[in-house]
């Protein structure tokens, strides 16, 4: 089988049939459209089983672990096509987005994965123009190029609609961590560009539905932000580092967002006693990592006297001295 389409779904019966069309208009000939519900409460599994009782290419999963990850890892374990492309249920495919990812892995068999470009909206397709800047060039990039610019530019990291992998992608690297909460596609992300060459088609593939009710959105008015990205650093990006050889600008980025983050969770705790627990579990997480001294008395300090200027001292003084000059002996 050429391709697998994975959907994960947590009530999302609103999206279910526009989700199947939009696989359905990108002209595919040899594949499998999996649906993974996630514990959903509204009328997704029905509409999901009216699509299976009409197309045989249609599947439907049950994953009682609760989680974009768990859900997702669950399709990836049954997929059979040669290619893996994972869709956002609410999100939406620009017409033969897909072909052309499968012929730029056709083309290049030493690429692991292919992504292009997304563009966020509050309406569909239909209704928003889409940008002109696209030449549909295939930019090939040897790791960790990817991954060391997605690590320190956040902000250009696209979702996983925008990736289509080879199956053996996932044998190589690993799957979702399902112990990272809403951020576990960013932490793959990272850990795909510092691992495989993987190639850049200059096209929009998909349009990201910005809505109140969307997984993302949820999670960004529920979760304090720091503590997502923290448990990110602390269970991928981290163990990556422990477990490899990486760049010296890998331990940089690394050493400065676990030191720099340190700081800020300190001066955001109420309390003495609580900023000092703060910084006795932060030390536990990111363990062998230390502190050097001159980092150690100044959130000594910290935890004393939570003074904003102490924090603009730690962060944006210190912590970059410190990891300019002293980044290869730490």
């Amino acid at each position: 089988m050429k391709l697998s389409v994975i959907i994960p779904v947590f009530n999302g019966a609103d999206f279910i049939q526009k989700s199947y069309n939009s696989i359905m208009h990108q002209n595919l000939d040899d594949f499998e459209l999996l649906y993974v519900n996630n514990n959903s409460k509204d009328e997704s599994v029905a509409r999901i089983q009216e699509l299976v009782n009409t197309d045989t290419r249609v599947k439907l999963l049950q994953q009682p672990k609760q989680g974009a990850a768990a859900a997702r890892n669950m399709g990836i374990a049954h997929a059979k096509g040669d290619y893996v492309y994972i869709f956002d249920v609410d999100d939406e495919i620009y017409p033969n987005a897909l072909n052309k990812m499968m012929a730029v892995l056709d083309q290049y068999e030493d690429r692991y994965a292919v992504f292009g470009k997304m563009v966020k909206s509050h309406r569909g397709i239909s209704e928003t123009q889409k940008p002109k800047d696209e030449s549909d060039e295939v930019v090939l990039k040897d790791k960790p190029f990817w991954g060391l610019h997605w690590f320190s530019n956040l902000k250009d990291v696209v979702g996983p609609p925008a990736f289509l992998y080879r199956s053996t992608v996932f044998e190589k690297i690993g799957i979702y961590n399902e112990g990272i909460k809403n951020t576990e596609d960013t932490a793959f992300d990272i850990k795909l560009g510092m691992t495989c060459d993987i190639a850049f088609l200059d096209s929009y593939v998909y349009l990201y539905f910005k809505h109140a009710l969307s997984t993302i959105e949820m999670a960004k008015k529920k979760e304090n932000l720091t503590a997502l990205h923290w448990t990110r650093f602390v269970k991928s990006h981290l163990p990556f580092y422990l477990e490899n050889e990486v760049p010296l600008k890998y331990k940089s980025l690394l050493y400065t967002y676990l030191y720099q983050t340190t700081g800020k969770r300190i001066y955001e705790t109420k309390g003495i006693g609580q900023r000092q627990l703060v910084l006795q579990e932060i030390k536990e997480d990111i363990a062998p990592v230390t502190f050097p001294i001159l980092l150690r008395l100044l959130l000594g300090m910290l935890i004393i006297f939570p003074f904003s200027f102490l924090l603009k001292i730690y962060v944006y003084y210190l912590v970059p001295y410190y990891i300019k000059n002293h980044i290869k002996t730490l």
